[in-house]
């Protein structure tokens, strides 16, 4: 499994590299640009992610445009199997976590403070435990 993890805080991103690196190769972005740039560059080495989790609330460009952007890309070379996109949002977002998940740009979201359970669940639900 290649996931990558894209927040702007480093200990966030840290501690989710923690729980996935037994699964898999985890990559980190801190920002949305970032992401994008990473995505394209698995995308043009036919090598893409399989899970994305993605913070909501990020300087610059937010979660939502980044996840939309990925989806433009896939879309753009008619990728077959999209990326899953976790969201990762604050107690105080999930109103958002659950627009972008409505909307199709996400297959799950995820309430911070992440734990090992919430993330294993989800992980398993999407079918990624054991890639």
């Amino acid at each position: 499994m290649k996931c990558l993890i894209v927040d702007d805080e480093i200990f966030c991103r840290e501690f989710v590299a923690t729980l996935l690196r037994s699964m898999g190769d985890c990559h980190q972005a801190g920002s949305g640009d970032e992401a994008i740039v990473k995505v394209r560059a698995a995308l043009d080495a036919n090598d893409p992610y399989d899970v994305i989790f993605m913070d909501i609330m990020m300087p610059g460009m937010s979660g939502h445009d980044a996840a939309k952007a990925i989806r433009g890309l896939e879309k753009e070379r008619n990728v077959e199997k999209r990326v899953d996109i976790v969201m990762l949002t604050g107690l105080n977002s999930t109103n958002e976590a659950m627009d972008s998940f409505c909307n199709a740009q996400s297959s799950a979201y995820l309430v911070k403070p992440v734990s090992k359970d919430g993330l294993y669940n989800v992980m398993s639900k999407l079918g990624l435990m054991h890639r």
